[in-house]
């Protein structure tokens, strides 16, 4: 028999050389038989005669066959062979070059355009003075190990509560009470992956499309790009607004950072934050409570703002990964009462909960008083490196730029003139390694301010003292000046 269209094995030894033999020669016969080359009906040749010409074995040919046939591209006639099933022609995908838009995607939803408008917060890599990073060297390994150790063990990995580990809800309501003076039962609260989870929940259950969602600006970015993704509409209201309590007339919800405004660190006075809140009693709206670095600030934090609402109408949301490691991606929202069936029935079609080790890991390491000591050993390490950071810029040429005062947390922020293209300076930094981020990146409002913030908790003095180097050097050649 003569050989079986030879050009079309030519590609064959060459080809996909990780897949066994046998799969590539499916594959071959797959993409011919999709193209058209090979027609409806055609007979193929028996295994013995294809695995002569091919010079494998019989059985990587038959195997090959039997794919074919399970799959639908090949028929058996007994007695009679193998042959190419017969396929309507406009469902053939002739071989052809690339079309004008193929690169286009398809038609999306508008939920997907917003999705894909948004940009991450952050380059990939360890970068020196990073802002918002944990000091990841003084994390205590052996203590978390020991709770993951243990957490694979545990007979809560039989269960997957939508809501969380009960066990660890417990624990946030005890740390809460501790540390927030927030008296909140377990049942009002809901584990997430992280502070972005439960933002893009609240605006995607609270919110319908048109809806005003007001976030305070400066402030994270990455809370305007899952609002937008949920469909609201994104109003920005400036923290000076908030601090003299002139807030907008109506608007189903107020993303705020009432105990340090992040970046700058302010705190809302008291009588602003009771406008607030009678002005979501008044309105029908909720107020969303971002807590983020509380646990670092000078001295006790301020009331938290859920305590104060006798209504109800405040939800709080806070993160591990300030005080753990990002990587951990666990978090928690605490919801006023009425809100609880409603958010843990979503959570259950949303995504059924997340992983329960981590979170047992972490209801343990709470328990047994690892989280607590590890915090005091942060705040304590955040503060003398915080004091390091301003000696160096204080010495390094900087001083003239003012700094303004952060309220401890996690990073400090300086102050430069409004004709200032802090963007370009940032850039110019993370090219040499440098992980500071433009205040104006924070400023949605029409004129933003302009600035570098700056972080320090992860750094030791030699690291700090090449980045502040970097820094003074970046702003010089630059030809930045300030106020």
């Amino acid at each position: 028999m003569a050989d079986f269209y030879p050009d079309l094995f030519q590609s064959l030894s060459s080809d996909a050389q990780e897949l066994p033999m046998y799969r590539r020669l499916f594959e071959l016969f797959r993409q011919n038989i999709l193209s058209g080359r090979l027609s409806g009906a055609e007979k193929l040749p028996s295994s013995r005669d294809l695995s002569n010409q091919l010079g494998v074995s019989r059985n990587t040919v038959k195997t090959a066959y039997e794919q074919l046939i399970a799959e639908g591209y090949v028929q058996s006639r007994q007695g009679a062979g193998s042959f190419v099933t017969e396929l309507p022609a406009e469902l053939l995908q002739p071989e052809s070059k690339p079309s004008v838009n193929s690169d286009r995607l398809p038609e999306l939803s508008e939920k997907a355009h917003r999705l894909l408008q948004s940009q991450s917060m952050y380059p990939p890599g360890r970068l020196l003075l990073q802002p918002a990073v944990p000091a990841l060297s003084d994390f205590p390994r052996k203590r978390w190990k020991r709770c993951i150790s243990a957490a694979a063990d545990n007979e809560a990995l039989y269960s997957h509560p939508a809501e969380g580990y009960l066990p660890l809800r417990q624990q946030v309501a005890r740390h809460l009470s501790a540390f927030r003076g927030m008296q909140v039962s377990p049942e009002q609260i809901l584990i997430t992956s992280g502070s972005q989870q439960g933002s893009y929940m609240i605006a995607s259950l609270l919110t319908g499309q048109g809806d005003s969602v007001w976030i305070e600006t400066p402030g994270y970015p990455g809370t305007e790009g899952v609002i937008r993704a949920a469909g609201a509409e994104v109003r920005h209201l400036h923290w000076q607004m908030l601090q003299q309590a002139k807030l907008p007339e109506r608007g189903r919800l107020l993303f705020i950072t009432p105990s340090r405004n992040f970046p700058l660190g302010h705190t809302l006075p008291l009588s602003a934050r009771l406008e607030v809140l009678h002005w979501a009693e008044q309105n029908n709206s909720w107020l969303v409570e971002d807590d983020y670095d509380s646990e670092f600030a000078v001295g006790s934090p301020v009331t938290a703002l859920f305590a104060l609402s006798k209504e109800r109408r405040v939800i709080y949301t806070g993160t591990f990964s300030r005080t753990m490691y990002p990587g951990l991606r666990l978090g928690y929202m605490v919801l006023p009462e009425v809100l609880v069936p409603l958010f843990r029935k979503a959570r259950r079609f949303m995504d059924g909960g997340l992983s329960v080790v981590p979170q047992v890991a972490m209801a343990r390491f709470m328990e047994n008083g690892d989280y607590s000591r590890h915090i005091r050993k942060l705040r304590q390490l955040y503060l003398q490196r915080r004091q390091s950071l301003e000696r160096l810029l204080a010495e390094s040429g900087l001083k003239d730029f003012p700094v303004i005062d952060a309220g401890a947390g996690m990073h400090l922020v300086i102050k430069l003139s409004n004709d200032c293209d802090d963007q370009a300076l940032v850039e110019s930094l993370v090219q040499q390694g440098v992980g500071g981020r433009a205040l104006s990146h924070y400023d949605r409002s029409c004129q933003p301010a302009r600035g570098l913030v700056l972080g320090f908790t992860q750094d030791d003095d030699v690291e700090m003292a090449r980045g502040v180097k970097i820094v003074t050097q970046a702003i010089r050649c630059l030809n930045l000046s300030c106020n």
